[in-house]
């Protein structure tokens, strides 16, 4: 694939998480982390599934990338955790940029493990689209915005989910070729449902029902979820797993014009200027 796929992929991938996480952040402040994942999680197998088995029940043949996909599964579990408390606890148009610094560790890890090399106006789009990020993460809390439940907490887990979110998304590249996209996704979001049930079954977290209101809230994340999982997963399969996963990071920039278009939240300055350097990114990535 080329860099207009890539830019294609990467972008849906982005708008979907974005919009997804600016749902999660609002359900989140009303029964907690935890159970928005949950459920999360299991709308999405609900709406995975059957398309799996639609599309690649022919690829349901057992080899090792299986135990690869499971192993997936839990680094992806709590990588959300991590990402979910932080929108309970901190400010979105803060901690969400700092879990989406996650594209500085997919991209260096697949240019060193997997020899990907963009061209050169993709290579400073990824340095613009990157820079931007790192931008947003350290724009601070505009003083207008509303004070967050628990900053410092909010802003550890952020950095928990960027790690976590860092090697997951590179070492997708290894198993959806073998398993594939949609297959990918189903069995993540079955570990994802599966490893919550344990851990509150010893007593660890707690997942309880859902607020009959909040059930579109949370099909809408699955969806959105889903389809966006599904275009980073189709897009490394013959593209650039640096400039795909430099463009799902953007998640951040569709999470805080939401946060500002709806919750008020303030960008400062210098927030203001990352979006301009992603701004920019893209573009150079669309030429490259």
């Amino acid at each position: 694939m080329g860099t207009a796929s890539d830019l294609f992929f990467g972008l849906t991938t982005a708008f979907g998480y974005g919009t997804s996480d600016f749902v999660a952040r609002q359900a989140s402040h009303r029964i907690g982390h935890v159970r928005v994942l949950f459920y999360m999680e299991l709308v999405g197998f609900a709406i995975l599934a059957p398309l799996a088995l639609l599309l690649e029940h022919g690829l349901w043949r057992w080899s090792d990338a299986w135990w690869l996909v499971l192993g997936l599964g839990v680094l992806n579990t709590f990588a959300t955790l991590f990402l979910y408390r932080s929108f309970e606890y901190g400010v979105l148009s803060v901690v969400s940029p700092i879990a989406s610094s996650y594209p500085a560790v997919t991209a260096a890890l697949a240019i060193l493990f997997l020899n990907d090399r963009p061209g050169v106006p993709a290579t400073i789009g990824i340095v613009f689209a990157l820079g931007g990020i790192i931008l947003l993460s350290r724009g601070g809390v505009h003083p207008a915005n509303a004070p967050p439940k628990d900053a410092r907490r909010g802003i550890v887990s952020a950095l928990g989910a960027f790690a976590g979110y860092g090697v997951f998304y590179f070492a997708l590249k290894y198993v959806v070729a073998d398993v594939g996209p949609v297959s990918v996704a189903t069995v993540v979001r079955l570990v994802g449902v599966v490893v919550l049930l344990a851990l509150s079954a010893v007593g660890l977290l707690h997942v309880r029902g859902l607020p009959r209101p909040l059930w579109p809230s949370l099909a809408a994340m699955g969806i959105l979820d889903s389809l966006a999982f599904i275009a980073f997963n189709v897009g490394i399969l013959g593209g650039s797993v640096a400039i795909v996963g430099t463009l799902s990071g953007l998640f951040s920039a569709v999470t805080v014009v939401l946060a500002a278009a709806i919750l008020r939240e303030r960008m400062t300055r210098i927030q203001l200027l990352g979006v301009l350097a992603i701004f920019v990114g893209v573009v150079l990535i669309a030429l490259g």
